[in-house]
């Protein structure tokens, strides 16, 4: 009997551990409950199903119709990135050609519109599903010297610079992740 005690014991702190040690995440847009970018210029997004992982979810489809686009959130409610490690999209290119011209931004805690509070990454999408993960620790904004402050944003956004006239992709999931 105290061998299966033991034995029981040992599963439930080997179970407790295993959960302890999975990744905290955190939703930056709920697609699900119809959360969408509330800043957003020269460029049209809906939720859509097409390009879903799975039937039932769904899609944040943007289409930047002129060069300098953007679809973001302006002093997000989840605003605290300080305590993740990355941000995560699953993005959907729908052409046949690869997407080099979208961006990520982020503007940090400090009230002002300056490279030494900003800082973006480029993204470069292959035809079809691309998984994205940016590092979040330790970035330098724009001004290449400034940290990053992220435990209060003042925005983030998708910024299209194409040239052509019309770029689309569909957002599938962003979210946080320690």
């Amino acid at each position: 009997m105290s061998g299966k005690r033991i034995l029981f014991t040992a599963l439930m702190l080997v179970l407790s551990l295993s959960f302890a040690a999975q990744a905290k995440k955190q939703a930056v847009l709920s697609l699900g409950k119809g959360e969408l970018p509330d800043d957003v210029a020269n460029c049209e997004v809906t939720l859509s199903e097409d390009n879903v992982e799975k039937t039932g979810d769904f899609s944040m489809l943007l289409k930047f119709t002129k060069k300098g686009g953007w679809a973001g959130v302006d002093k997000p409610k989840k605003g605290g990135w300080d305590k993740f490690k990355a941000i995560h999209f699953n993005i959907f290119n729908p052409s046949d050609k690869p997407v080099e011209t979208l961006s990520f931004m982020v503007k940090g805690a400090k009230m002002t519109n300056t490279p030494e509070n900003r800082k973006d990454w480029s993204l470069s999408l292959k035809p079809g599903k691309n998984e994205v993960k940016i590092d979040l620790g330790g970035q330098i904004c724009n001004d290449g010297k400034t940290p990053l402050d992220l435990t209060r944003l003042l925005r983030w956004a998708l910024w299209g610079n194409s040239d052509e006239p019309e770029m689309i992709v569909y957002i599938q999931k962003i979210w946080l992740e320690d």
